[in-house]
C-alpha cells in the first residue's frame, strides 16, 4: 500500500509539473498573439495553433479566453513587480542619500529596466495593446510597472521641494517624466528612427539615460535642488551666459 501511495505521488506530481509547463507555454503563446492582433482579432484557434495545444486546453487549464488574456496580464505584472520592487525600495530608503540623488539613481533603473531590459517585444506589444483598450488587463500591468513607482516619487520629490505630494503640478510632472521613459520602450521603433540609429547599444542606452535623468530633474524640479546633491552627469545644462561677438 506504502509503495502505491508513493507510485500515486510521483503519478501526480508529474501531471502537475506537465500541466504547469502547459499553463507557461500557453502565456506566453497568449502575449505573442494578443500583442500581435489584439483581444477581439486574438481567436482561441489561433491561441491555441500558437501554443501546440487542443482547442479543449484553454478551457480545461483556464476557463476561457478572458481568462487567458487576464492570465497573461497577470504574468507580465507579476514580473514587473519583482523588477520595480528593489527601484522602490532604494528610492524610499534615505540612507544618507539626499532625494534628488535618490531620484536620479531611481530614474536611471527605471529607464534601463524599460528601454535596455532583455524582455519580449511581445511584452511591450501586449501593453501597447492593452493600454489603447484601457482594459483591466492595462490597469493591472500599469499598477505594478508604473503606479506604485509613481506615487513613492511624488512623495519623494514632494520631499525633495517642501511640497505636499499629492499636490496636481507635482503628479503631472511626474507623470509626464515616467511617461517619456514608457514610451522610448513602447514607441522604439519611432525613437530610434528619430535619432538615425538601427539599435540600441550599451553607449547609445548611455547617453539616452544621461538625457532622460537631465529631462527629469529640469522638469520635477521647479525650484531646482542645489548641483552638489546631483549627480555631474544629470545636472540640467545651463544656458550659455557668454554674449556672442558682434561684427563690425
Amino acid at each position: 500500500m506504502q509503495q502505491l501511495n508513493i507510485n500515486n505521488d510521483e503519478i501526480l506530481s508529474r501531471h502537475a509539473l506537465r500541466s504547469g509547463q502547459t499553463c507557461s507555454r500557453m502565456i506566453d503563446a497568449a502575449i505573442d498573439v494578443f500583442g500581435a492582433l489584439g483581444y477581439e482579432g486574438a481567436s482561441t484557434r489561433i491561441l491555441a495553433d500558437r501554443a501546440g495545444v487542443n482547442l479543449s486546453a484553454i478551457p480545461y487549464h483556464f476557463g476561457g479566453k478572458r481568462e487567458l488574456y487576464m492570465a497573461a496580464a497577470q504574468s507580465i505584472a507579476d514580473y514587473a513587480r519583482k523588477r520595480v520592487d528593489p527601484i522602490i525600495d532604494a528610492l524610499d530608503d534615505a540612507g544618507g542619500s539626499s532625494p534628488a540623488a535618490r531620484i536620479d539613481k531611481a530614474l536611471s533603473r527605471f529607464f534601463h529596466f524599460m528601454v535596455g531590459g532583455p524582455e519580449p517585444e511581445a511584452w511591450a506589444s501586449f501593453f501597447v495593446r492593452c493600454e489603447y483598450d484601457g482594459d483591466d488587463a492595462f490597469r493591472m500591468i500599469h499598477e505594478e510597472l508604473v503606479s506604485r513607482f509613481e506615487r513613492v516619487l511624488s512623495r519623494t520629490v514632494a520631499e525633495a521641494m517642501g511640497r505636499d505630494g499629492r499636490d496636481k503640478d507635482l503628479r503631472m510632472r511626474v507623470a509626464v517624466v515616467l511617461a517619456s521613459i514608457v514610451n522610448l520602450r513602447a514607441l522604439r521603433n519611432m525613437t530610434l528612427n528619430s535619432l538615425g540609429w538601427d539599435r540600441f547599444t550599451p553607449g547609445r542606452l548611455a547617453q539616452l539615460d544621461r538625457t532622460i535623468r537631465q529631462f527629469a530633474m529640469s522638469q520635477l524640479f521647479s525650484d531646482p535642488p542645489r548641483d552638489s546633491e546631483i549627480p555631474a552627469d544629470a545636472r540640467p545644462a545651463r544656458p550659455c551666459s557668454c554674449r556672442r561677438g558682434t561684427n563690425h
